[in-house]
């Protein structure tokens, strides 16, 4: 049972759903005998407020120069329903460090130096030092990396310090738009909190205006730092101003940014600029005047290769976007091989190596979906897609396969390609 009125608790002016009750003396005490140190102030702070419960905000990190949007949507306790409770992240800790001190030959102290108090299933997770010194009660995430496939996500797993205290990590805590104009399709952050505060406004009509209030304040309004002259000053506000100028594809909004003082290859959002979230979100003509006004194009090629007219990835490939053997196959894959053709003839000419490497994963990836049909017709899986759509998805990336083999199997003499020019070469003007 909660101790709190409606299961909500406020900490730091930042909402706790499903607040549990403050932490007892004997679980304090359990917790510091796995630590290296005492539970520092501002954790302990939170867990006498409550001792769990869910948040439902944004978190932008960055990771060197990487922004990542982290999830942080629980807080630990024991006996939680998640991945793991409160003790099995903690055993799950202990592990890993006297792995890692029988790896040095060493005798490990069985006190962590870093408690894991929240995250996000097994992808991410927040810890507090615990060790005496110059970073206790610093909070730390780790976030996991995704397959390369997955379009301005992180691909490697990274650790950052990100706040002094927790009390300094909820005050990062916030919402990219004004939880109150979110309809019922929409999956920002804040719409599960909203949801919970307008059934208490219900019944507490005073202490749901309140928490509204408090919810809504967390709202980054880039738009009044723009209308004030302020948003080149506000990191978080400049880049939320540049993601929703891409996803709209809005030409005068970007045109206001600019002169605002912002720089369109600012990266955000997965360390794409304009032009990259543009492309991801379909923009394409804003995607044209964003090239035309000098945004780099280095990352257009991938993350483009699904949406982008053959001639814009050309004229992308033209201006030095990077072809990659993965943004060539997932081209192939996604229907789009005339694409795929152009990024291999592209990455043939700067690295045949590559492209070899190419054609042994285009095999497997073939296989695979081959595979998938048959499991289909099988009736031992579950799919969206029928049996012919993987087929089809198959024989292209075995026709990719083919273009490979036919580009660095036998190279054409130097100048030319096989008598013709390539693709690449004729729509970049190269030939």
């Amino acid at each position: 049972m909660s101790d709190h009125p409606h299961n909500v608790a406020v900490f730091e002016d930042r909402l706790i759903l499903e607040a549990r009750p403050p932490i007892t003396d004997a679980e304090i005490a359990a917790v510091e005998a796995r630590c290296e140190g005492p539970i520092p102030p501002g954790l302990l702070a939170l867990w006498k407020l409550s001792f769990g419960g869910r948040l439902d905000y944004s978190l932008s990190v960055t990771f060197g120069d990487f922004v990542h949007s982290c999830s942080f949507t629980e807080l630990f306790y024991p006996g939680s329903d998640g991945y793991n409770d409160l003790w099995g992240w903690i055993e799950r800790e202990a592990e890993m460090a006297e792995e890692a001190a029988d790896e040095r030959g060493e005798t490990w102290s069985g006190k962590l130096p870093y408690l894991p108090f929240g995250g996000f299933e097994y992808l991410e997770r927040l810890y507090v030092c615990t060790r005496p010194g110059p970073d206790y009660g610093s909070v730390i995430v780790y976030a996991q990396g995704l397959p390369p496939a997955w379009t301005l996500r992180l691909h490697e797993s990274s650790v950052a310090r990100i706040a002094d205290d927790v009390p300094a990590l909820f005050r990062m805590l916030d919402l990219e738009k004004d939880p109150a104009t979110l309809g019922p399709k929409d999956y920002d952050a804040g719409q599960e909190m909203w949801r919970a505060v307008e059934d208490i406004a219900q019944t507490d009509p005073v202490e749901g205006e309140r928490l509204k209030a408090l919810a809504r304040s967390a709202t980054v309004d880039w738009r009044a730092a723009l209308d004030m002259g302020r948003l080149a000053v506000v990191p978080r506000a400049r880049r939320l101003a540049l993601q929703a100028a891409s996803a709209a594809g809005d030409i005068p909004l970007f045109q206001r940014l600019v002169a605002a003082g912002c720089d369109l290859n600012e990266a955000f959002g997965g360390g794409g600029n304009s032009l990259d979230h543009a492309l991801v979100h379909g923009q394409i003509e804003a995607a044209r005047w964003l090239a035309a006004q000098g945004v780099d194009v280095t990352n257009a090629a991938t993350n483009g290769v699904s949406q982008t007219p053959p001639d814009l990835l050309a004229d992308f490939l033209a201006r030095g976007a990077t072809p990659s053997g993965i943004a060539a196959a997932t081209a192939a894959r996604a229907n789009r091989l005339d694409n795929a053709v152009l990024i291999t003839d592209a990455l043939a000419e700067d690295d045949p190596e590559a492209v070899r490497e190419l054609i042994a994963t285009l095999a497997r990836w073939a296989d695979d979906s081959e595979n998938s049909a048959s499991r289909i017709e099988a009736g031992t899986l579950g799919s969206n897609r029928d049996a012919s759509d993987y087929r089809a998805e198959a024989q292209r990336l075995r026709t990719l396969r083919e273009h490979c083999i036919a580009r660095v199997g036998a190279p054409p003499p130097e100048g030319s390609s096989g008598g013709k020019p390539s693709l690449w070469r004729r729509l970049t003007g190269r030939a």
